[in-house]
């Protein structure tokens, strides 16, 4: 009978690279991005806060897909966070 010692290790919860890629963009371009949290308007501070493994699913809208409002206003991408809870 042989014992193996071995080690928890603690894993970091994967980040969502669509949300990190967002994010990059949002600060290149401040300004030019809407944020969303299950549908209620929020900002980049509060996205960033939500943990990576809260998050349900992201979408992000770029170019086409903006509805012609958003782009007038200078938007050019819209981010929707959507959390397990």
């Amino acid at each position: 009978m042989a014992f193996v010692n071995a080690q928890q290790a603690e894993t970091k919860p994967q980040e969502n690279s669509l949300l990190v890629a967002a994010l990059k963009k949002s600060e290149e371009s401040p300004g030019k991005s809407i944020f969303y949290i299950n549908k209620t308007e929020s900002n980049v501070e509060a996205v960033k806060k939500v943990p990576s493994e809260n998050i349900k699913y992201v979408m992000v809208l770029t170019d086409d897909k903006i509805k012609k409002k958003l782009k007038e206003k200078g938007i050019t991408q819209v981010v929707t966070v959507v959390t397990k809870n």
